[in-house]
C-alpha cells in the first residue's frame, strides 16, 4: 500500500533587517501530520457549516493541498452571506477571504445580488474613526478597526491613511487593553496592518506616516514579547497564532534573543493532540503560522486560470461485480490526486464515490464505487500512472496535464 508522506517546508522565518542574521523555525517531517490533521479538521468543520467562517476560507487557501470542494462551498457562502449589515471587522474578513481565494471582493455578484464589499469596508471604517474622534473608543473595537486597516492596505485603498493613522495613534496610547491588560490579539492584528502600510503600500505623499508607523510597530512588538510565557506561548495558546504571524514579519523591532520561534513552536505543536484547537476559530488562527505564511501572504496567492486535464480510470477485476469505468476531468493547474477524485465523483456520483480515512500520512483512499478495501481479505485501492504505481498519496500527488490515472482494486 502506498502512503503518503507529507513533505511541506513550512517556515518562520525571523529575519534582522540590520543584520544578514536569521533565525528559521519549521514543523519537522515527523510532525508534519498534526499539521495536515488540523487542516482536515478545519475542511470537515468547514463541509457542515451553514454559515460561512471567513477567517477558515483564509487559513485553507494559506495552506498548501487543500480540499477544492471545500474552498467552493466556503466560497459560494461567503457571496451568498456578504452584505452591509456586517461589522466593519467581518467586512474585512469577508474580504481578505474572498482576495484569497481569487475573488474580486469589489465585484461580489450571486444571482440575488451585487455587493462592492470594499466600499462597503470604506464606509464601515470611516464611521469606526468617527466614533473614536467623537467618544474616544471605535463604534466595535480596536481589534476590528486594526482587521479594517490590513483588508484597507491589502485593497491598495484610498482610505488606508486615515485609517492606519487612527491605529498607529491608538497603538501609541496605550489603547489595545482588554479587562485592564495589553491584548496581544489586537496587537498582532494592528502589527500586521501597520507592517503592511510599512513595507511600501503607501504613497510618496503619505511618508508622514512612516514616523508614527514605525514608532506603533516597535512599541507593539515590545509588549507582545512581553507577554510570553515560560513555555514559549505568547499571551495564550489562542492568541499565539496571530502573535507568530506578526513577529515573523517585524523581526527588525526586535533583538535576535528576543523570541525563541522554535520554543514557541514546538509548544503549539504539543498542544494540538490535547485538542487546544477544537474550535474552528482556533484552528483558523494557528494554522497559517504552522505553514509559514500570515495574513499578509494573501495578497501573495497565485492566481491562476490554467488546468490540466487528467484522465482517470477505475478497475475491478478482483470481486464479483467487476467493473471499469472511465472519465476526463480538469482540475486547476498544481492539484493533487484527490482533486481530480473529487471531480470525477461530481460527473457522475455512482460510478466514482469514494471514501477516505485520515492517517498520521495524510487520507488514504478505502472504497471506491462503493467497494470497500480489506484488512482480512488483503485487498485495497492502488493507483498508478499508467502502469507505474505512485510513490505519494492522493493528498500529495499531484497529476502531469494528459496523464492517466489509474485506480485498481488490488491485493498485498
Amino acid at each position: 500500500m502506498f502512503l503518503f508522506t507529507v513533505i511541506i517546508h513550512v517556515f518562520c522565518i525571523v529575519s534582522n533587517a540590520a543584520s544578514s542574521s536569521s533565525e528559521t523555525c519549521y514543523v519537522p517531517s515527523d510532525q508534519q501530520w498534526l499539521v495536515k490533521g488540523l487542516q482536515t479538521q478545519l475542511e470537515n468543520w468547514a463541509s457542515l457549516q451553514i454559515k460561512p467562517d471567513p477567517s477558515v476560507l483564509i487559513a485553507l487557501k494559506l495552506a498548501e493541498d487543500h480540499n477544492l470542494n471545500v474552498i467552493t462551498q466556503l466560497v459560494k457562502q461567503i457571496k451568498e452571506t456578504a452584505g452591509t449589515e456586517m461589522t466593519s471587522g467581518k467586512v474585512a474578513l469577508y474580504v481578505l477571504a474572498l482576495r484569497s481565494a481569487c475573488q474580486n471582493p469589489a465585484d461580489v455578484n450571486t444571482p440575488e445580488k451585487h455587493v462592492n464589499l470594499v466600499q462597503v469596508l470604506e464606509e464601515k471604517t470611516k464611521e469606526e474613526i468617527k466614533y473614536i474622534n467623537t467618544t474616544g473608543t471605535p463604534k466595535t473595537t480596536y481589534y476590528q478597526l486594526a482587521l479594517d486597516t490590513l483588508a484597507l492596505c491589502i485593497e491598495k485603498s484610498p482610505e488606508l491613511e486615515r485609517a492606519a493613522t487612527a491605529l498607529a495613534k491608538a497603538a501609541l496610547t496605550n489603547s489595545f487593553q482588554f479587562l485592564g491588560h495589553f491584548s496581544v490579539d489586537t496587537g498582532a492584528v494592528a502589527s500586521l496592518a501597520l507592517f503592511c502600510v510599512y513595507e511600501g503600500r503607501i504613497s510618496s505623499q503619505q511618508s508622514k506616516l512612516v514616523g508614527p508607523i514605525q514608532a506603533a510597530l516597535a512599541l507593539i512588538t515590545k509588549q507582545i514579547l512581553n507577554e510570553q510565557q515560560t513555555n514559549g506561548l505568547l499571551g495564550n495558546i489562542y492568541s499565539t497564532g496571530l502573535a507568530m504571524q506578526a513577529l515573523s514579519v517585524t523581526s527588525e523591532f526586535y533583538s535576535d534573543n528576543a523570541w525563541n520561534c522554535s520554543k514557541t513552536l514546538n509548544e503549539v505543536l504539543s498542544k494540538i493532540p490535547e485538542g487546544a484547537f477544537s474550535t474552528p476559530a482556533a484552528a483558523s488562527q494557528i494554522l497559517p503560522s504552522l505553514v509559514g505564511k500570515t495574513y499578509l501572504d494573501v495578497s501573495n496567492v497565485t492566481c491562476t486560470s490554467e488546468t490540466v486535464t487528467v484522465h482517470y480510470k477505475v478497475i475491478n477485476k478482483l470481486k464479483k461485480p467487476y467493473f471499469k469505468y472511465s472519465t476526463t476531468v480538469k482540475v486547476p493547474k498544481g492539484s493533487v490526486l484527490l482533486a481530480v477524485l473529487e471531480a470525477a465523483r461530481q460527473l457522475n456520483a455512482k460510478e466514482f464515490s469514494f471514501q477516505t480515512e485520515e492517517t498520521s500520512w495524510g487520507p488514504m483512499v478505502t472504497s471506491i464505487s462503493g467497494l470497500q478495501g480489506n484488512t482480512n481479505e488483503k485487498t485495497y485501492w492502488q493507483f498508478l500512472s499508467g502502469k507505474t504505481p505512485l510513490e505519494q498519496g492522493v493528498g500529495s500527488y499531484k497529476p502531469r496535464d494528459n496523464e492517466l490515472i489509474v485506480a485498481i482494486f488490488s491485493r498485498y
